[in-house]
């Protein structure tokens, strides 16, 4: 699936955040009611972003019956996140609905914010004239961002259901920009097009098909809530971490290479199975996001919605020199 970003530091970018998550919202399908609710609320996110943070940017990730739009940032943080909700409590310049206002005109709402290193907020749309032919046992969210001098990015992710499993993937073109974006679209269209495909098999598919595609490194994690295990193949240098319920965590290992360039002697790993519960969670993000985080140290984020989770370690450890993607999947349901 693809999203749009933005970074946001200065008047003229509220504008033009509005006017992405409108157009967004319309190709989403939503009522023009809504999309009016989504404008308001984008230019509210931007415009705090302008006055209160540092380093700044606003997601907009339309996937399946929703439409989120996260704002992330690396600075000053909210001391006090129940106060802020007040109408007016930080809105001087600016719309004047403030976060209390944003949380209504929201399907959903969350925040995620310490003080002294930034905030993430998501404000969530559902699309109630796209029910959704599926319902899932995980939740996902995801925010990227592209490359500097980039509008396209590079990197891309993937969700589909089918016989009763989930299979999320994540895919980093490589280097940048329209060619990059083609690849990594590429590769997703085989999780699409057969979700219930062993992990290796879509692998697999993925190499022979990229053609005279640039190539691209991808993680494919397939979770199977009946069976309790999350099934993963990866390839090249993402970044996989599995946090289970009792704080404990892994790195799933990928192999290294790049899909669509194997060489004769290489081989393709076969798929790690690990337990999965209702408290898991998968982190799955592309090298343009720093791997030197520990999920110790953001256990609070993780009481909080996957796609608030994806936006807050975007927004503190993205590199901001290469594009960026992160998805995160939790075992807690559908959202």
């Amino acid at each position: 699936m693809t999203g749009a970003a933005l970074a946001v530091t200065s008047p003229v970018h509220v504008t033009q955040a509005r006017q992405l998550a409108s157009r967004a919202a319309r190709s989403a399908g939503l009522p023009d009611s809504v999309v009016e609710r989504v404008a308001l609320a984008t230019s509210e996110l931007a415009s705090n972003l302008v006055k209160y943070a540092t380093g700044g940017f606003l997601v907009v990730m339309p996937s399946q019956d929703r439409l989120d739009v996260i704002a992330t940032d690396r600075g000053p943080g909210i001391e006090h996140v129940p106060q802020s909700m007040r109408d007016g409590y930080s809105t001087t310049g600016t719309l004047g609905i403030g976060l209390g206002g944003i949380r209504r005109t929201a399907d959903e709402f969350d925040i995620f914010s310490r003080y002294g290193e930034g905030t993430t907020v998501l404000a969530r749309w559902r699309n109630a004239t796209r029910n959704a032919s599926w319902s899932s046992d995980v939740g996902i969210g995801a925010a990227l961002f592209p490359a500097p001098g980039e509008t396209t990015c590079g990197d891309s992710w993937a969700v589909a259901h089918a016989d009763g499993v989930t299979t999320v993937a994540l895919s980093d073109g490589l280097g940048h920009g329209p060619d990059a974006a083609a690849a990594s679209r590429s590769a997703m269209a085989h999780v699409t097009a057969d979700p219930a495909a062993p992990p290796g098999a879509l692998v697999s598919a993925m190499d022979a098909d990229m053609g005279p595609r640039r190539g691209a490194t991808v993680a494919v994690a397939q979770f199977n809530p009946a069976r309790s295990t999350v099934l993963f193949c990866g390839v090249g240098n993402s970044t996989v971490r599995l946090v289970r319920g009792d704080g404990s965590h892994e790195t799933l290992v990928s192999t290294p290479g790049i899909v669509g360039r194997r060489q004769r002697s290489g081989r393709r790993p076969l798929p790690l199975a690990r337990p999965w519960d209702h408290r898991s969670f998968l982190v799955m993000h592309t090298d343009g996001v720093s791997e030197r985080w520990s999920p110790a140290e953001q256990s609070d984020a993780f009481g909080h919605d996957p796609a608030t989770v994806a936006g807050w370690l975007l927004g503190k450890f993205g590199r901001h020199r290469d594009d960026a993607c992160v998805v995160v999947v939790s075992g807690s349901g559908s959202t």
